[in-house]
This record gives structure tokens, C-alpha cells and sequence, in this order.
């Protein structure tokens, strides 16, 4: 009964400041979403959403999404040497 009434405190709390508990709860929650659905493509290092990639690659049981269909022959053309200097990239 304490823990709803803090909340409800602070959720009116948050309304006088110009917005509620829920609201700043649900724009956090759409945003780790929009990060979580974010994929780097492996030859060229840029963000791609998976649902508005290019093309993809399903290689040793992972799936890889590209910016372009480029990245995606240049990936098919040698995943192994793309995915060694994508590792050396991130060190």
C-alpha cells in the first residue's frame, strides 16, 4: 500500500512538472526498442534498422543486414575476412 501510494505520489509529482511517470516510462521503453532493433552492418560499420535493411546474409547461424546491396556482395563474397576486420574495427 506505501510502495502505490510513493507512486501515485510521484506520479502526480511528475504531472505538475508537465508530464507523468508513465509518459517518461513510455518514451524510455520506445526508445530502448528503437536501439534494440538496430543492427550494424558489418562491411561498412553503419546502422541499419533490420525491418528496412537492403538485404541480408544468414551466415554460420547469424543474420547480417546491410545499407546496400554492395555491402551484402561484398560480405557474400568473403564473410570470414569482412567479419575479422569488423571485430578489429570495434578494438
Amino acid at each position: 500500500m506505501k510502495a502505490f501510494a510513493l507512486g501515485m505520489a510521484l506520479a502526480l509529482a511528475a504531472g505538475a512538472a508537465g508530464g507523468t511517470a508513465l509518459q517518461a516510462q513510455k518514451q524510455d521503453s520506445a526508445a530502448q526498442k528503437q536501439e534494440a532493433k538496430t543492427m550494424l552492418d558489418p562491411v561498412c560499420g553503419m546502422t541499419v534498422d533490420p525491418a528496412k535493411a537492403a538485404n541480408k546474409s544468414e551466415y554460420k547461424g547469424t543474420t547480417y543486414y546491410f545499407c546496400s546491396d554492395h555491402c551484402k556482395r561484398t560480405f557474400d563474397a568473403n564473410p570470414e575476412d569482412v567479419l575479422k576486420k569488423a571485430a578489429q574495427k570495434k578494438k
